[in-house]
């Protein structure tokens, strides 16, 4: 949901309305784009309203008399239960100012960016994984919700070890952007004064029922709709979720991309709208992501993304993030590898190209085991219940999931180039990238 801009007007020339409108597919373009001018900043936001669209609540910034404007981007899906506020955003912008700290967010069950002031000095926050990323630039003073609109404040230049771990890894680890300007906010953190600081405190977030805890994750993602959409694999993740999702009696739209599984999707539903990437090409993936990053999933999430816009959806149910926190590549089997899968792989690879590869189709995604009340139950649990098999997961839901599903291999989402060579379409990546942006270096 959202996109955002932040920056000092005597620090640059760059027209901020003219910024904001290089990532307006974010929002619902000029219906819903706000400014404000406070101090020596300028904040500019384009909005793709879920809770209300009327635009004196969806617009953005948030500013209440002579108080210091917000600027936040995400969805707080329990945010009703802080008291009476019109949305999501007017609730954190106003206990925000009423306790000048950061302590309540450890109640949110949602994902979130979240900008104000404190003594006249912006200060950014970023949810526990990073699921709605900031990025900022550390010689000029500018946030933004993607890196490449950063690229105009100032001159770049590509960064020899990112550009590294990519052809090493398929992302970079670290945690950086393939410019040597333009970083990531951490996830968990908060940005004031060009440093970042920790914030977040798994310890604050108490361990529950999974059932119950996922569940109800499922439910306040629906959002009070009457038709859902869930990007349906026919794995165990995606098939929970969508079991899920028909308790709570609602319409579902499934969206099955072809990665060799449509037998097992079709298991759980028969009327599949399938998608192919016939339409997505490797530029195409460099460009929507912004990185020579590995494509394996961003293009078919790429066709998945611009099927759901064709069919009028602007949101969307998945089950990522279960594979990181419960045990389901490969490598899990070999060694415990969940501190590295979730706090590597998914704030600094996954969900970034989750983000920008969705958002560019003005989808939001929702993901239901990444609710901090279901992440903690992998966190607490034991690595012989979740080494490559994802024991605790098959245990709790066996009663939803079709043996044959149960039971079944995972299959990961990849293009059929990356599973054959993945080194030469690394490779091909980093030409195509080069090519497309090689010119912007200073």
């Amino acid at each position: 949901m959202c996109g955002f801009i932040i920056h000092k007007r005597d620090h640059t020339k760059v027209n901020g309305m003219k910024a904001i409108e290089e990532i307006g597919y974010r929002g619902l373009r000029t219906k819903y784009r706000g400014y404000k001018c406070w101090k020596e900043y300028d904040l500019l936001h384009t909005a793709l309203p879920m809770v209300d669209p009327d635009p004196d609540i969806a617009i953005q910034p948030i500013q209440y008399d002579d108080e210091p404007p917000s600027l936040f981007v995400g969805e707080i899906f329990n945010y009703k239960d802080f008291g009476d506020y019109p949305s999501d955003a007017h609730m954190i912008h106003s206990r925000y100012r009423e306790e000048l700290s950061h302590e309540f967010f450890h109640k949110f069950d949602g994902f979130w960016s979240y900008i104000t002031f404190f003594n006249e000095a912006p200060i950014a926050y970023t949810d526990f994984l990073g699921i709605k990323p900031i990025y900022y630039r550390r010689d000029v003073e500018v946030m933004a919700s993607e890196p490449d609109v950063l690229k105009q404040y100032g001159p770049v230049t590509p960064d020899a070890i990112f550009h590294s771990n990519v052809m090493k890894w398929g992302y970079d680890p670290q945690g950086g952007t393939p410019w040597n300007e333009i970083f990531q906010l951490k996830p968990g953190h908060f940005l004031y004064k060009g440093r970042e600081y920790p914030y977040w405190d798994w310890g604050s977030v108490p361990v529950t029922n999974l059932y119950d805890d996922l569940s109800l994750a499922v439910k306040l993602r629906l959002g009070g709709f009457r038709d859902a959409a869930v990007l349906l694999s026919g794995g165990l993740d995606s098939t929970i979720v969508y079991q899920l999702i028909k308790q709570q009696g609602l319409n579902v739209t499934a969206i099955h991309v072809d990665n060799h599984e449509q037998k097992y999707a079709e298991m759980i539903e028969k009327d599949l709208v399938k998608v192919t990437l016939d339409d997505v090409s490797d530029e195409d993936a460099v460009r929507i992501h912004q990185s020579p990053v590995d494509l394996g999933s961003v293009k078919p999430q790429i066709a998945m993304a611009r099927k759901l816009r064709e069919l009028g959806f602007h949101n969307v149910l998945t089950g990522d993030g279960a594979d990181e926190l419960f045990g389901g590549y490969k490598r899990s089997a070999e060694y415990d590898s969940q501190m590295s899968d979730v706090f590597c792989e998914l704030p600094f690879y996954h969900l970034p190209k989750l983000d920008r590869t969705m958002m560019r189709s003005t989808i939001e995604l929702r993901a239901p085991f990444l609710s901090p009340a279901v992440i903690v139950h992998a966190l607490a649990s034991d690595y012989m219940d979740r080494n490559g098999e994802k024991k605790i997961l098959k245990e709790t839901f066996k009663d939803i999931v079709p043996p044959k599903i149960l039971n079944r291999k995972k299959e990961p989402l990849k293009t059929d180039a990356i599973r054959e060579n993945k080194m030469k379409q690394r490779d091909i990546n980093l030409d195509i990238w080069n090519n497309l942006y090689g010119h912007e270096s200073s």
